[in-house]
């Protein structure tokens, strides 16, 4: 069974235990509860109904947050969902 569920975009919502990127088995980075922590691309794009091209021209044009360490860029989920949804039209709540 898949742990991992979509909300009504098709985003894909991790659980809390697999958001962060581990270091050398480290547990430095664990989340200490919620979506806290950083996620390298490859799990953005898990969750995101996107192509890496787009994620790159998205990062290009500088609408989605990321941090850069060296050659690898880490996003913090929460900073991007709110980014997402600051782009949101259309619809009442």
């Amino acid at each position: 069974m898949n742990s991992e569920q979509k909300d009504f975009w098709g985003v894909t919502r991790m659980p809390p235990d697999r958001l962060c990127v581990p270091e050398n088995g480290s547990e430095r980075n664990q989340p200490t509860s919620g979506d806290t922590g950083f996620i390298d691309e490859k799990r953005l794009l898990a969750r995101l109904p996107i192509s890496r091209r787009t994620l790159g021209n998205w990062k290009a044009k500088g609408l989605l947050p990321y941090i850069k360490i060296g050659r690898r860029c880490l996003y913090d989920w929460a900073s991007v969902q709110g980014a997402l949804l600051r782009r949101q039209r259309g619809g009442q709540w």
